[in-house]
């Protein structure tokens, strides 16, 4: 009767790991489309925003820095318009921070 035990309880320490184990497949929502299992919550994308934070924070403060009105100066103006250049020069090279410096200095002369 001993051994039977413990052929038992070794049985079941070997299948209970199995049994433990369950496969899971994703899910389907409404209209049969799959969830986003990104875990950022984030809903739905924007088109027009890029995807990393850098190049929307750039292209936040060009937009901000157009808007400015022109400084009275022509010297200030013109170096605000050579700074905007060089910040989007920055930005299609990839070069984020160098745009938002540039942006920043931009405003600076616009103030």
């Amino acid at each position: 009767m001993r051994h039977s035990v413990m052929s038992l309880a070794a049985c079941m320490l070997l299948v209970m790991p199995a049994f433990a184990q369950t496969t899971t497949t994703p899910g389907y929502g409404q209209h049969g489309q799959t969830p986003n299992n990104s875990g950022s919550g984030a809903g739905a994308m924007d088109a027009t925003k890029d995807n990393t934070p850098q190049v929307d924070s750039c292209r936040q403060l060009m937009q901000k820095a157009k808007s400015m009105a022109q400084p009275t100066s022509p010297d200030r103006a013109d170096a605000a318009e050579k700074e905007l250049a060089m910040a989007v020069d920055a930005r299609d090279h990839g070069d984020y921070v160098g745009c938002k410096m540039h942006v920043e200095q931009a405003m600076h002369y616009k103030m």
